[in-house]
């Protein structure tokens, strides 16, 4: 390569690095030396990441006959009473020598499942072909008494129940009431954030699948734990299918200035902020704090009204305020 190329080549690079620099390193540099910040308006969703555990009215039904199947509803469909839902064709009793593919969720759905007359539809429901023999214990007659511990120690995976061939006795389809439903999640003492909840309270539940509304229907003292009881009546995808879900509840959606908590400080009893005077210099103002979430407070905006119902002057959108105020008193000292 030719000298000349040689420095074109390097130009080149250094121009990339050198601009690579001006648009990300020192922005993010400035940024981190700089010891203000601005007060905007925004929004704090207050909530909690838990393992939701679904609760159904369900039945799960079982093969009257030993034979080939036949469905006429699909996964997830909702029907009225009496329609068909299956047929099996075959003449009844199973050889001996036949093995259950399904043994271990047929021995845990024991006596709870039951036959479906002529195999329709008993009442209006939605048509599910997963079960996990855990529909008695996850059902709203149970699930008060349900515990932590209990729901974590569970075996065993939701099983398919469609199959080109079953022996009697064995689970077909379950049927599932989707006028309510309910899920269940605790909440350790110790966190502390039970406070958020209170029976009759409207929150929302942030599942893979969608978001759905709910409201707080009971939340019962169980030792070490808080167990909470959300019910719900609007749609959600795979409903019929889950039993335990990652979700994040949204106890309360919050709106106002947005403060980090780092910048808040003390003084006199008071909390506040240091904000920036006409003068330039930086002088402590009260805020009152709505709501936070451990990293960020909502604040009220312009003024408050304090304890004795005495109206406070407070700060406003866009001031700019210390973000090291502790910093900023030890100077002052």
């Amino acid at each position: 390569m030719k000298k000349k190329n040689k420095i074109a080549v390097f130009l080149f690079v250094f121009s990339l690095v050198g601009l690579y620099v001006v648009i990300y390193v020192i922005p993010g540099v400035t940024d981190s030396l700089r010891r203000t910040t601005v007060l905007e308006f925004g929004h704090l969703p207050v909530s909690d990441t838990v393992t939701g555990w679904i609760v159904r009215d369900e039945t799960v039904y079982l093969a009257d006959r030993s034979g080939n199947t036949a469905y006429y509803v699909g996964e997830g469909v909702k029907v009225r009473k009496g329609v068909k839902i299956l047929d099996i064709a075959g003449t009844g009793e199973a050889p001996e020598t036949s093995e259950s593919a399904l043994s271990l969720l047929t021995e845990r759905v024991g006596g709870a499942g039951a036959f479906m007359a002529e195999n329709t539809a008993p009442e209006s429901c939605v048509v599910s072909y997963f079960a996990d023999g855990y529909e008695t214990l996850f059902s709203p007659d149970n699930m008060r008494t349900i515990t932590k511990k209990q729901a974590e120690a569970l075996e065993g995976n939701v099983e398919r129940l469609a199959r080109e061939s079953v022996l009697r006795g064995e689970p077909v389809c379950k049927l599932v009431d989707n006028s309510i439903w309910r899920m269940l999640f605790w909440l350790s003492k110790d966190s502390g954030s039970v406070v958020k909840y209170e029976a009759g309270k409207t929150v929302a539940a942030v599942l893979p699948k969608g978001e759905v509304s709910g409201k707080v229907s009971a939340v019962l003292d169980q030792g070490e734990d808080w167990l909470v009881v959300l019910d719900f009546d609007r749609y959600y995808e795979d409903l019929a299918q889950i039993r335990s879900v990652e979700a994040t509840i949204v106890a309360a959606d919050y709106q106002g200035l947005l403060v980090e908590n780092k910048n808040l400080a003390s003084e006199n009893g008071r909390l506040g902020v240091y904000a920036r005077q006409k003068s330039g210099e930086f002088e402590f103002v009260p805020v009152k704090v709505h709501a936070s979430d451990g990293e960020w407070s909502v604040i009220s905006v312009s003024s408050f009204t304090d304890a004795d119902g005495k109206q406070v002057k407070t700060v406003n959108i866009y001031e700019e305020i210390l973000k090291d105020p502790g910093a900023h008193y030890q100077e002052k000292k």
